[in-house]
């Protein structure tokens, strides 16, 4: 089966054994480069149409383009087998290879932004902009940050990447947070 991975070194010739994060889908892979937090923490507003359609949810006004424009990256081409990958856990349809795993193509994006523009143009994703969002969809949302900051307990590390961005773009999610707990 065909799995893609996104990173910002040129030239990668394998995808290293529980390193890269592989993916079903070279969208994922494309919205992966877009993480705007430092590892082990990741950004990825994106959920599935009911055509199976990746979906880009800005939760924060301009926050697709402000997370996007101006980087560069590769996305590479990985042949696996199932048996070859272990689930990531954190992002479904992402999976890190038990083994070095030989890359047979990459893609050169100069500006990511403009790269997947395109690929909205053709409907290989969908873009939804916060303007578009309902109440209701926000508040989904939040909830789930809520979850994840909760289950992560972030309250005890509010200086990571997570909880920094959180407080800083999503202030509302933050301050019900805090409130969650007490604080």
């Amino acid at each position: 089966m065909t799995y893609y991975y996104g990173s910002t070194e040129s030239d990668i010739k394998t995808a290293e054994a529980g390193k890269a994060k592989l993916c079903d889908s070279k969208m994922i892979a494309a919205f992966c480069l877009a993480n705007p937090l430092e590892e082990p923490f990741y950004w990825f507003p994106c959920d599935f149409g009911s055509d199976g359609t990746i979906q880009y949810q800005e939760l924060y006004p301009n926050a697709f383009k402000e997370c996007t424009e101006g980087k560069k990256g590769f996305i590479y081409t990985v042949e696996a087998d199932e048996s070859d990958l272990v689930p990531n856990g954190e992002i479904n349809s992402v999976f890190t290879p038990k083994k070095e795993l030989e890359v047979s193509e990459s893609t050169e994006i100069q500006d990511l932004y403009a790269w997947l523009m395109e690929e909205e143009d053709m409907g290989r994703f969908r873009l939804y902009t916060f303007e578009q969002k309902t109440r209701q969809e926000i508040l989904l949302w939040e909830n789930s940050i809520l979850r994840y900051l909760s289950k992560n307990k972030m309250v005890e590390n509010p200086d990571c990447p997570y909880a920094k961005f959180v407080r800083e773009k999503l202030p509302n999610a933050w301050a019900k947070y805090m409130k969650l707990c007490g604080r």
